[in-house]
């Protein structure tokens, strides 16, 4: 019995040798992966029915039947790609055997196609890969099954029983045993996958963090050498390209690549109309130059291609995916780029059209203000007209920029000059304001619209008017506490409810409402309150971090700024 086990330890090893050469090749591992077409999993029953009938023919006679090898190739398929190829590999081994005679023939016919179904059914209720434990229980179960039906099944029993007593244990023992090596194999194979996804990963997210500030300007010739200089310098190629529809951006790598890339060849736009990567390998007398060709889409638009090079060696598997994987991360951006580009335009043409209903109304008061004044103050008139137009200079000057608050605060007293001049003394201005704060950076327009507020809706339709209170104050190292507070008509609940939320927009509460937008676009979290009480007036206090300087990150596009509460 000793020397049947290291015999069919020997003859295994083989097998085992079959199994450490297929879990290099490529196909192998996209099989294992589940990423499989019915022709690979046609070609997945061939081997390993080929597998199971080489466990066959290097099995050793005995006693008119056969000590073998033969279970490992059906089990591993069972375990590999579930019941239906466990069954037609068990059944294909299994018909092999039967066919060659012998008085075990058909017990090892059926046992072998019952090994198959085993494996599969593990591999269903094992979701994940299955352990080699598990495969070598499985093997034990399986071979202990065929020992079973050989005495069930073949006749005479006597020679039944005296096979079983002499191959049964060394079969089990090496056949469970080979599972187990070739899933351990398998496992070895997962963990360079998951090495290599991860290490992908990896770079793939040092390349987006790179190119996202370059690629939000779109593509064109600069970002793409931008782009196409990091793409180079994160992954192992020899050149990099990038090209729009008709002509070269970028490249950076081998000087003879630039002719590859001026033209695109009919079968790459036949590819990129699917979505799919062109591989060209291309003998240039005795020097090899492979391309990996992925389309970049905007919106499912073709607007160009990366390509990626490598010299005196083929593209291979690994290259395509990192293609693909670049081709996505660029085409993603792309279109994160011309989306923000039309919310800007977007929110340009509703900042002005809010404009345009605003400072007319406002514009036609103060002017006829200015008539007034004319008739009895021309000298009044004339300064009311000089600090108009500053303040109108100032709005479009400013206009989705960063300003120092002494500025912001420089627009307020314009603004305040020319509503006192209308209204007189119904309008009472009180400041609270730390002199070091003055040089800080804040949005334009971010105080205005609420000092505006708290005059229009607040103090002006009060008979004898009110005050406002403007506090800038340091609030840490981190924050400068703004509050504007009236002592004018105050907000109702039901609409003090409201203000905030999303979607917001009637004419009393859309001038608050971007405030807070603002704020909280800048400093997700940031403290915003609103107190009122109807009849007593209101008070808006909020923090916003401070800025030394511009802030270059912030564009108009992302605020809309209004003059009503």
């Amino acid at each position: 019995m000793l020397n049947l086990l290291i015999i069919l330890a020997e003859r295994f090893s083989m097998i085992g040798l079959l199994a450490f050469i297929l879990s290099r090749a490529n196909f192998f591992k996209k099989v294992i992966s589940n990423n499989v077409s019915y022709k690979d999993i046609a070609i997945l029953i061939a081997i390993f029915s080929l597998i199971g009938i080489i466990g066959t023919y290097v099995g050793i006679p005995i006693n008119g039947a056969i000590a073998n090898s033969r279970v490992v190739g059906p089990m591993i398929a069972g375990l590999l790609g579930g019941p239906f190829i466990g069954l037609i590999v068990g059944f294909i081994a299994g018909l092999h055997r039967f066919l060659i005679g012998g008085f075990t023939a058909l017990a090892c016919g059926i046992s072998t196609t019952v090994e198959g179904l085993i494996g599969g059914i593990i591999k269903k209720y094992y979701k994940n890969t299955v352990d080699w434990k598990i495969a070598f229980l499985a093997g034990i179960i399986g071979e202990t099954l065929q020992m079973i039906l050989i005495l069930a099944i073949s006749r005479p029993f006597s020679s039944a029983l005296s096979l079983v007593d002499v191959i049964g244990l060394p079969m089990i023992l090496v056949n469970s045993s080979g599972i187990a090596v070739f899933m351990l194999i398998i496992k070895s194979v997962f963990d360079e996958i998951d090495t290599i996804e991860s290490r992908q990963a990896k770079i793939m997210l040092n390349i987006t963090s790179k190119t996202i500030p370059y690629i939000r300007s779109g593509l064109n010739k600069d970002t793409a050498k931008v782009v196409s200089e990091i793409i180079y310098e994160s992954i192992n190629v020899d050149a990099v390209a990038i090209t729009d529809r008709k002509t070269v951006l970028a490249y950076i790598g081998l000087d003879d690549v630039y002719d590859k890339c001026q033209f695109l060849k009919k079968a790459e736009i036949n590819a990129f109309r699917f979505k799919k990567v062109y591989v060209e390998n291309s003998k240039k007398g005795l020097c090899l130059l492979s391309s990996v060709t992925a389309p970049l889409y905007c919106y499912d638009e073709l607007v160009g291609t990366l390509k990626l090079f490598r010299k005196n060696k083929f593209v291979n598997s690994t290259d395509i995916e990192v293609a693909k994987g670049l081709s996505n991360l660029i085409s993603n951006q792309l279109e994160i780029a011309d989306a923000e580009n039309q919310k800007r335009i977007a929110d340009e043409m509703k900042f002005n059209a809010l404009q345009a209903q605003i400072n007319p109304h406002f514009l036609f008061n103060a002017l006829n203000t200015v008539i007034s004044f004319i008739q009895y103050n021309p000298d009044g008139a004339s300064r009311l007209l000089i600090t108009l137009s500053e303040y109108l200079r100032n709005n479009l000057r400013y206009a989705g920029k960063w300003i120092m608050i002494c500025k912001e605060l420089e627009n307020i007293d314009a603004y305040l000059f020319i509503e006192k001049a209308r209204f007189g003394d119904k309008i009472n201005v009180v400041k609270d304001i730390d002199d070091d704060l003055l040089n800080m950076y804040i949005p334009a327009l971010l105080i205005q619209p609420i000092v505006e507020n708290a005059v229009k809706h607040g103090i002006l339709p009060k008979d004898n008017g009110g005050t406002v209170v403007i506090k800038i104050k340091d609030n840490n190292d981190d924050f400068i506490r703004f509050s504007v507070e009236d002592d004018g008509e105050g907000i109702n609940n039901e609409m003090l409810d409201r203000i905030l939320r999303d979607g917001y927009g009637t004419n009393m509460g859309i001038g608050l409402h971007n405030v807070y937008e603002r704020v909280q676009s800048i400093s997700k979290g940031a403290f915003f309150k609103i107190e009122s009480k109807r009849g007593h007036g209101t008070k808006v206090t909020f923090d916003f971090p401070k800025f030394y300087e511009e802030n270059k990150e912030e564009v108009s596009s992302g605020f809309k700024v209004v003059n009503s509460r």
